[in-house]
């Protein structure tokens, strides 16, 4: 039945425009073998029950039938443009399975026999049939079936033969030839296989891999002849596919020792994670907490080269707060990898997993590539590189990458109840799980991320945890413990390498003693431009990191009318790109926003030339940039987040700098009043500088304010553990007097919100059948906040600093989300250009994107 057959005779499964198509049957072996092949693959047979070969088999058969709905007449009419009545193919085979059992041919009737006897019972069986029908991403479920009406009304009629086309035919044909492709799985006997719902959910998520992968004409070319051997190419096929794509990892997986791959020598922390410290289930999750640029991310590295050479991971994934964290951290990543194996045993490709900047191998992803629909494989260097791309090409297939650096979102996406999840989890399943900047998450990320962890563990998986500042409260949630009373939090060393049973102290090779200056210029801009001016006039290199755009901008706004009045020469210090001198935020555009980080790290970075330069941005400068400060201006914000801003604060050994700034020094801005008299009768914190929105726990914010104005010099990296638990500390927040009880019992209402949001979004460990997903239009996020509208422009616009703009991404709180256009148009102006949507005008200049008032208008 795989071999010779009459093509104008069989049903089609996949068609293209032109009218030429592939036989179903075709398309069924083309995925069967892929999953197979999958099976195998040492990293996805891990997070699976054992099985013996004939299970494997059986598993086999059952993603064959993944589109046997598809032999329902309404679907083979959409061959037919004219048609008036079409069907789908998934809730029609649900139809066929539940309520039409008096319609199956005895073929058909035989085969689903077989397969009620090679599970626990019958109803696991028919669950396993579900789970391969939802091989589009979203679980087929009762609820799903039972409110589609006009599927239930027509479904008897699809599965009747009328016009020359029998659907029962082709049933029983198809159950012929999946006998014939895997006769094990019919042979002999083998313990039946007990479907939990785990395992229904890795199997859903294996075949939705396989069906992405078989459906790929790269790899899986259109039947050429009646005469070709189907299963015999399909066979081939997934094997090169997985290898290809990097889903197979190489024969050699040895890289080369530490000082050979990075050029220095390990840290503490760095050697542990090579060779002092053995892997075991007690290291299967991994914290390790150690101060701003103290190598974190390479002892990440030499753990993940560890792991997969001893054949317990296949890949990576480096999961990062923001997509610009991710881009620079990328090239790092890559530079070691390449340093570490052979081109021809290297893990590949390395992929940076980040919408809008994707790359593979450091290159921008081609946006003309062959499409072979219809030939067989052509080793062409751009058809090598296509197949070897397979996993940029959609966000969804990210995570199939062998190595990837990206957003902690694509992770999270793994296990929210979100199309395709299922298929990034499986993914996912092979990989070390590298979770930076971990203390940045909110209460609903965390309760995801908790998730994420429990079952990426469970299924035999590795993850370690990176953070400058974790507190007790959150490094307890993530280990499954209750969280340490503030005394033995406090005593608790640091750096810290820490795992599920035992710690590991690690020295600190870098000391800094920090004076911070607490002055009440939070609201007054103009205070503070003297002192500003006074250190470039030092030749001092300044940093100055405000809590909002509007802020920033105002700032600098101001700070350059101050100089071109009274100290033009001045001008040259502030920060520029291309001549055009700005600050530095998340409001502009990706392609200016990449020149802007890599313009801060030439003028601000390590190498980079002497002299007075000022710096103003907000928390884009916090994290991923190497910025080294020699003094910093920042607006309160809590402990954990200014520590993150002092790291780029004399973070290089410079060998002279200017006098008054020989020592780190921090000018904190604080408010003019008490910060309680910003509470307002419901107890929300309505403060200056994004004291109360950007960052909403006021008590955080007060403990910080105290700890500082009572110990102005902060010792770093010894007193981070208690300035951070003395701030955060469930202890320490509820010892606060009145007005903060009030406060503090809004601030947890609304926590305990987005942590019930988070249990709500979570996948169910359900059965398929039970297993539903509510929220048919994808609105589920993994992290709460205020997204934003990304609006394309009719005709690509040019930037204040050269780059060719083609879509703006807009703050969704200036726009009415029942009204956002499709596309918007640009129009020149002064210093660039503007948008008008609707009633809501926007510019964008040098000073990235901006909304403007009327008056401005």
């Amino acid at each position: 039945m795989h071999g010779s057959i009459r093509m104008d005779t069989q049903p089609w499964g996949k068609r293209r425009e032109d009218g030429a198509f592939h036989p179903l049957a075709d398309h069924c072996l083309d995925v069967a073998s892929t999953f197979r092949a999958l099976l195998d693959a040492p990293g996805i047979a891990r997070s699976l029950p054992r099985l013996d070969p004939a299970q494997r088999e059986r598993l086999t058969v059952l993603a064959f039938l993944h589109d046997f709905g598809k032999c329902n007449r309404g679907f083979q009419a959409k061959a037919d443009p004219a048609a008036k009545e079409t069907a789908g193919h998934v809730l029609e085979g649900v139809a066929l399975l539940w309520n039409l059992g008096e319609l199956w041919p005895s073929g058909w009737e035989a085969l689903l026999g077989d397969i009620a006897g090679w599970f626990k019972d019958g109803e696991q069986a028919m669950q396993m049939l579900l789970a391969s029908l939802s091989h589009h991403g979203r679980p087929v479920s009762e609820s799903d079936y039972g409110r589609n009406e006009a599927v239930k009304r027509k479904a008897r009629e699809w599965w009747t033969a009328s016009g020359g086309y029998d659907p029962l035919a082709a049933l029983d044909a198809l159950a012929a030839t999946v006998r014939e492709a895997f006769p094990q799985a019919f042979q002999g006997e083998a313990a039946p296989i007990d479907a939990t719902p785990a395992l229904q959910q890795r199997f859903a998520g294996l075949v939705m891999l396989a069906d992405w992968i078989g459906s790929d004409t790269q790899f899986f070319p259109y039947r050429q002849s009646p005469e070709e051997d189907r299963l015999a190419l399909a066979r081939a096929a997934a094997q090169r596919a997985i290898k290809r794509i990097g889903l197979m990892p190489p024969a050699r997986r040895e890289p080369r020792p530490f000082e050979a791959t990075f050029a220095f020598r390990p840290t503490p922390l760095q050697a542990a994670l090579t060779g002092e410290i053995t892997p075991s289930d007690d290291t299967r999750l991994l914290l390790a907490e150690s101060d701003t640029g103290s190598g974190k991310t390479e002892a990440a590295l030499a753990w993940f080269f560890r792991l997969y050479a001893e054949g317990k991971v296949d890949g990576l994934y480096f999961a990062l707060p923001t997509r610009v964290a991710a881009r620079e951290l990328y090239a790092r990543v890559l530079k070691a990898v390449e340093a570490a194996f052979d081109e021809e045993h290297r893990p590949g490709p390395v992929l940076l997993a980040a919408p809008g900047y994707v790359r593979a191998n450091g290159e921008s992803i081609p946006t003309t590539l062959t499409n072979p629909d219809g030939t067989l494989w052509d080793d062409s260097a751009q058809d090598r590189q296509r197949e070897r791309l397979w996993s940029a090409e959609r966000p969804k297939r990210f995570l199939a990458a062998p190595i990837a650096v990206g957003t902690i979102d694509q992770a999270l996406l793994s296990v929210l109840q979100v199309k395709h999840s299922l298929l990034r989890s499986v993914c996912l399943d092979r990989h070390l799980l590298v979770v930076d900047e971990v203390h940045a998450s909110d209460p609903y990320m965390r309760e995801v991320l908790k998730a994420l962890l429990q079952g990426h563990l469970a299924r035999g998986g590795w993850a370690l945890l990176l953070s400058a500042t974790l507190g007790e409260s959150a490094a307890a949630a993530y280990f499954g413990r209750e969280p340490a009373p503030l005394q033995a939090a406090i005593q608790r060393p640091y750096p810290l390498l820490s795992g599920m049973r035992r710690s590991w102290p690690m020295p600190s090779a870098r000391h800094r003693s920090i004076e911070v200056e607490c002055s009440p210029t939070l609201s007054d801009d103009a205070a503070l431009v003297p002192a500003l001016i006074a250190a470039l006039q030092q030749g001092a290199r300044v940093l100055v990191v405000c809590n909002t755009v509007a802020r920033a901008n105002a700032l600098f706004r101001l700070v350059e009318t101050t100089l071109e009045r009274d100290h033009p020469a001045l001008l040259t210090a502030l920060f520029r790109l291309d001549g055009q001198r700005c600050p530095h935020h998340g409001r502009f555009s990706r392609a200016d926003r990449e020149r802007l980080d890599a313009a801060v790290t030439t003028q601000l970075g390590k190498g980079s030339p002497a002299g007075p330069k000022l710096l103003i941005g907000t928390q884009t400068l916090e994290q991923s940039l190497d910025i080294d400060a020699d003094w910093l201006v920042t607006d309160l914000a809590p402990m954990d987040v200014l520590i993150q801003r002092f790291g780029r604060l004399h973070r290089h050994d410079r060998a002279q700098r200017p006098a008054g700034f020989m020592q780190p020094r921090v000018l904190l801005r604080i408010p003019e009043r008490e910060l309680d008299t910003y509470l307002t009768s419901d107890g929300a914190l309505r403060g200056p500088a994004g004291l109360g929105s950007v960052y909403a726990d006021g008590r955080v914010l007060a403990l910080t304010l105290q700890s500082l104005q009572a110990q102005p010099r902060i010792e770093l990296p010894a007193q981070a553990r208690e300035r951070i638990e003395h701030s955060t500390h469930p202890a320490c927040l509820a010892a606060l007097p009145a007005p903060w009880p009030n406060h503090g019992a809004m601030i947890e209402g609304k926590e305990l919100g987005e942590i019930r949001q988070a249990l709500r979004s979570v996948l169910d460990e359900k059965p398929f059948g039970e297993l539903h997903y509510p929220d048919k239009s994808e609105r589920i996020l993994t992290r709460l906040g205020r997204p934003t509208f990304e609006i394309p422009l009719a005709a690509p616009a040019r930037s204040p600093f050269g780059a060719s703009i083609d879509r703006v991404a807009i703050p969704a709180h200036w726009l009415d989300p029942k009204s956002v256009p499709e596309q918007a148009s640009a129009e020149p102006c002064a210093g660039g250009f503007r948008v008008s949507l609707g009633a809501t005008e926007l510019r964008y200049t040098r000073f990235g994107l901006e909304k403007l008032e009327k008056d401005d208008a």
